[in-house]
């Protein structure tokens, strides 16, 4: 049984590891693609935002530092990725990656004021990032590999 744990383990761990690495690469491969796609949703929410002083202020500190959002953003989806994928530090890593995502699923994904023909896909989305935040919270609370001879996780 201890066997088995150990390899559903790393199973997780390339799991998980592999949606952010993938996410991070694509981010290095189309960059300028990312940064424009990036700056377009803060404006757009900038936009949505006239009605309150404070977030329209907000979002208007932060256009103009895309770029560095975006690098942020990079930096925290590869340690993150990477610790969960080794086993190295992987509460913190998921740590990291709760952090990327929550903020990331809210801004990209906002399926409450979209276009009705891009609703159910920005649903769809915003739904993965949630269950893939249950899967970090997970690892956050107990980890992936545990260290008891108990095979069954502790909730």
């Amino acid at each position: 049984m201890h066997i088995i744990r150990i390899i559903f383990a790393g199973i997780a761990r390339f799991l998980i590891g592999l949606v952010f690495l993938a996410g991070a690469f694509n981010k290095i491969l189309h960059w300028h693609e990312t940064e424009r796609n990036l700056h377009a949703v803060l404006s757009e929410w900038q936009s949505n935002m006239a009605f309150s002083d404070y977030a329209y202020e907000s979002f208007s500190f932060l256009i103009p530092i895309t770029p560095v959002l975006l690098l942020l953003a990079l930096v925290m989806e590869l340690l993150g990725a990477l610790s969960i994928l080794l086993g190295v530090k992987e509460k913190w890593g998921a740590w990291l990656l709760v952090l990327f995502l929550v903020p990331t699923t809210v801004i990209m994904h906002q399926f409450w004021s979209v276009d009705p023909s891009m609703r159910e896909q920005q649903l769809a989305h915003f739904l993965k990032n949630m269950a893939i935040l249950g899967g970090l919270i997970v690892v956050i609370l107990q980890g992936i590999q545990q260290k008891s001879k108990n095979p069954f996780p502790k909730f």
